[in-house]
C-alpha cells in the first residue's frame, strides 16, 4: 500500500487535499527563536497541526523499523542520560565533543541516501519524495534555505539517530579497538578510558572519520571540546561522575533543590520557582532517587509530595529561570 493511500485512510482526507498539504509541508512551520542558556539564540520550527499529525503517524508506523545503534543514548525508549553517564563512571579521562548545528546539518539528501542504501519493507522508495517533504523543514519553492531537520518536529530526533547509525557503527568499532568507551547523546559525544593516550588517539581518528564522511556532513564545535581527568569535575549529559564511580546530581544542584524545598515549606516561592522545584525533583527521581529519600527524611513526606504534585501554570516562562 502506498503512503498516500495509508494517509487517506488514516485521516479521511481526499487525495488532492492530502497532496496539497504534503507539497507545502516544508513551509507549514511556525518559526521563532529561543534564548540559549549560554547566550545566543536557537531557531525553533514547529510544524503545523496537520503536518505534525502526519509526522506522528510516520513516527509510529514507519521509522521504528530502522536500526538505532546501542551507543545512541538519546530519543530511545529505555535509554536515558543516567545510563549514558553510568557507562563512563568507572573510567579515568573523559573527552567531550559536540556537533555544531546538529539538526540543521542533517538534510533531506542525507535521508534519501540512507533510505536507498538501507531499504526497509515499511517504506516504498517510490514514496520517498513524499517522506522528504513531510519530514524536513525549509522554505517552499524559491527559497535558498535547504530542507533540513527542524528543532520542533516530533520525527527529527529519531531521524537523527537513524542517519547517524553508520557513523555510530564506525565510532563504536574504533572505540572497541582502542579499549575506550564511546557513547552519543544527540549531538554530544563522550569518550572515556583508563589512559589518556587511547582517548586522544580515538579523537584523532574520529575527527578524520567525521571529516571524510559524505553523509551527513557534520563538524565539531571546538568551543565545547573538553578533556577531563579524575580529580576534576567530570560532567556527562548534565550528571556528575564522582571519584567513587557513582552518578550524582552534583553538590550545586542538590544545594539548589534543598534551598528551594526549604523555602517552599515556608511559603516563600512564587509559581515560577515552585514549577522549577517540581522539575528539579522529577529530575532527581530519575537520576539519583536516593537523594529524594534524604530530602524526605529532612523535610518530611508531606513537603516533598506537595512539591512533586504542584500544578505548573501553562503561561510560566521557564526561560526566565535561567
Amino acid at each position: 500500500m502506498s503512503l498516500l493511500t495509508e494517509l487517506v485512510q488514516e485521516f479521511g482526507l481526499g487525495q488532492s487535499d492530502l497532496l496539497r498539504i504534503i507539497d507545502t509541508a516544508p513551509a507549514r512551520y511556525s518559526v521563532y527563536p529561543i534564548r540559549k542558556r549560554n547566550g545566543g539564540f536557537r531557531t525553533i520550527a514547529q510544524p503545523s497541526r496537520e503536518v505534525k499529525a502526519i509526522q506522528y503517524y510516520i513516527l509510529e508506523k514507519k521509522l521504528g523499523v530502522f536500526p538505532v545503534h546501542p551507543s545512541a543514548m538519546a530519543y530511545v525508549k529505555g535509554r536515558n542520560i543516567r545510563q549514558n553517564a553510568a557507562s563512563h563512571a568507572s573510567s579515568g579521562p573523559i573527552l567531550k565533543l559536540d556537533f555544531q548545528e546538529f539538526f540543521p546539518s542533517i538534510g533531506v539528501r542525507d535521508w534519501e541516501r540512507f533510505v536507498k542504501s538501507h531499504p526497509v519493507d515499511a517504506i516504498d522508495l517510490s514514496d520517498l519524495k513524499y517522506y522528504s517533504k513531510i519530514l524536513f523543514w525549509g522554505q517552499h519553492r524559491k527559497s535558498n534555505v535547504p530542507k533540513c531537520l527542524s528543532i520542533g518536529a516530533p520525527t527529527s530526533p529519531i531521524i537523527s539517530n537513524i542517519l547517524l547509525y553508520d557513523l555510530d557503527v564506525k565510532m563504536s568499532a574504533l572505540a572497541e579497538l582502542l579499549g575506550v568507551v564511546y557513547s552519543r547523546y544527540a549531538d554530544d559525544i563522550t569518550v572515556s578510558g583508563q589512559c589518556v593516550d587511547e582517548v586522544l588517539e580515538f579523537e584523532r581518528l574520529a575527527r578524520r572519520e567525521v571529516k571524510s564522511a559524505k553523509s551527513p556532513k557534520l563538524t565539531f564545535n571546538e568551543e565545547k571540546r573538553g578533556l577531563y581527568f579524575r580529580g576534576q569535575r567530570r560532567l556527562v549529559t548534565g550528571l556528575v561522575l564522582t571519584p567513587t564511580e557513582r552518578v550524582s546530581l552534583g553538590r550545586k544542584r542538590k544545594r539548589t533543590i534543598s534551598s528551594l524545598l526549604h523555602k517552599s515549606t515556608l511559603g516563600q516561592l512564587d509559581p515560577k520557582r515552585r514549577g522549577y522545584l517540581k522539575g528539579l525533583l522529577g529530575f532527581s527521581v530519575a537520576n539519583e532517587p536516593e537523594f529524594l529519600g534524604r530530602l524526605r527524611r529532612k523535610y518530611g513526606d508531606e513537603a516533598v509530595n506537595a512539591a512533586l504534585v504542584y500544578f505548573v501554570p501553562k503561561r510560566i516562562d521557564q526561560e526566565a529561570l535561567f
